[in-house]
């Protein structure tokens, strides 16, 4: 009884061991493996367009203000004048101020006639030498102080030093201003004044360089193209936007322009891109700066960790983590896991 009890149990394990040889060996079927789409990586540098709404602007900007403080006595422009270089446009009460010089005045007449006397005693032995040498250093002194009197009496008015437009008056009649306080702000209007101001984030502010050239579209001008070269390259961000300006110069002017006045801006940099851009439903995941995809090796989904760029439209620009020529999974990518077998069909 024993002996046909370990046959039967040799028996049961030689089959069962052959069935699992059996099911090992047996490839899979293709209904069990993931249909899926792929495309092969191009590392090549692209010389990718930037595409970013432009600001126009004036170049020259002008705040005149008076040198002397005091009580403003007329303002001659209001917001929205032109005005010409050298142009009256505001005073001062001068009471106070023509004091002021006449006092200088009388202070170095009483110097003058110290140091004419003193003079005279020195020659007769009466007055000392220290004594000379003080009456004309406080002659020169008041020599001195009048003509600072007349200087700030004649810059108690403010003149444009520009040519251009009144955008904002500061101060108005009969308001007490300090020196150096402006009273408007000018804006220049002239063509040679206008310029475009574009704000980039830091990877495209990296790619452009001065001379670097593009063009504008204005709503202003609807079908016209408007050639633009880049002049300047600001140095610092802005807190809030994250955004660095680049100015851009005009090659022919448009008819007419304002400040304020907006376009679309497309700049083609020299200088390429690198990495490449791939179709948004190859990632199956991101965060940040990184994000997954899979590849196809030997039939196989073999999952990779990529670094990753902007977004152009339902494309997704991938900076590092892959070799050029390999196969990138697209259509399917979602469904698979790591190792998971698949058929190609492009």
């Amino acid at each position: 009884m024993n002996h046909k009890l370990l046959t039967i149990i040799a028996l049961t394990t030689i089959i069962a061991c052959k069935k699992e040889a059996e099911v090992t060996s047996t490839p899979l079927s293709l209904s069990e493996k993931i249909t899926v789409h792929t495309t092969k990586v191009d590392s090549a540098a692209q010389n990718s367009v930037i595409e970013v709404l432009g600001i126009i602007t004036s170049e020259s900007e002008a705040k005149p203000a008076f040198k002397t403080g005091g009580v403003i006595n007329r303002t001659y422009v209001k917001e929205g004048d032109f005005v010409k270089k050298g142009q009256l446009l505001a005073t001062l009460i001068m009471s106070e101020i023509d004091a002021q010089v006449r006092q200088a005045e009388e202070g170095f007449q009483k110097a003058e006639r110290d140091l004419a006397r003193v003079k005279n005693l020195y020659a007769d032995s009466v007055a000392t030498l220290e004594q000379f040498q003080n009456a004309g250093t406080a002659n020169e002194v008041a020599k001195r102080t009048l003509e600072i009197a007349k200087f700030n009496r004649q810059y108690s008015e403010v003149r444009s030093p520009i040519n251009g437009k009144i955008v904002k008056q500061i101060l108005h009649d009969g308001e007490i201003t300090g020196p150096g306080t402006p009273v408007y702000a000018i804006m220049g209007t002239g063509n040679k004044d206008w310029k475009v101001v574009v704000g980039l984030i830091d990877r495209d502010w990296a790619r452009v360089n001065i001379g670097d050239r593009g063009f504008i579209t204005l709503d202003a001008y609807p079908g016209k193209k408007y050639d633009v070269v880049v002049s300047d390259k600001s140095q610092t961000g802005g807190s809030a936007s994250s955004r660095i300006d680049v100015e851009l110069k005009f090659d022919e002017f448009p008819p007419n322009l304002a400040a304020g006045l907006t376009g679309k801006v497309s700049l083609t940099p020299k200088k390429g891109e690198s990495g490449y851009f791939l179709p948004v439903e190859a990632f199956t995941y991101a965060n940040g700066r990184t994000a997954k995809v899979y590849v196809h090796e030997n039939g196989k989904a073999v999952e990779k960790t990529v670094m990753i760029g902007e977004i152009k439209g339902n494309k997704m620009r991938v900076l590092s983590g892959l070799d050029p020529g390999i196969e990138v999974i697209t259509t399917g990518a979602v469904y698979l896991e790591n190792g998971d077998s698949i058929i190609v069909k492009n």
